[in-house]
């Protein structure tokens, strides 16, 4: 058995395991499961995953001068 977790919208039933999920929510099932937004528990897909900031500020240009 492994952990999963639903990233999908709204509930989702999974008649072979007798289990109704919410987004969200991590529930066991087997080994190697493959479903539509359901990913292995613990692992954050790229969608959801915070984009990078570059914090350095930009260095002044003509255009941002008024030149």
């Amino acid at each position: 058995m492994a952990k999963y977790q639903y990233t999908g919208s709204g509930e989702r039933e999974f008649p072979t395991l007798v289990l109704t999920v919410k987004t969200g929510d991590t529930f066991d099932a087997p080994d190697g499961l493959v479903a539509a937004d359901v990913v292995p528990a613990g692992k954050v897909t790229p969608a959801a995953a915070a984009p990078a900031v570059d914090s350095t500020p930009a260095a002044a240009t003509a255009t941002t001068q008024g030149a």
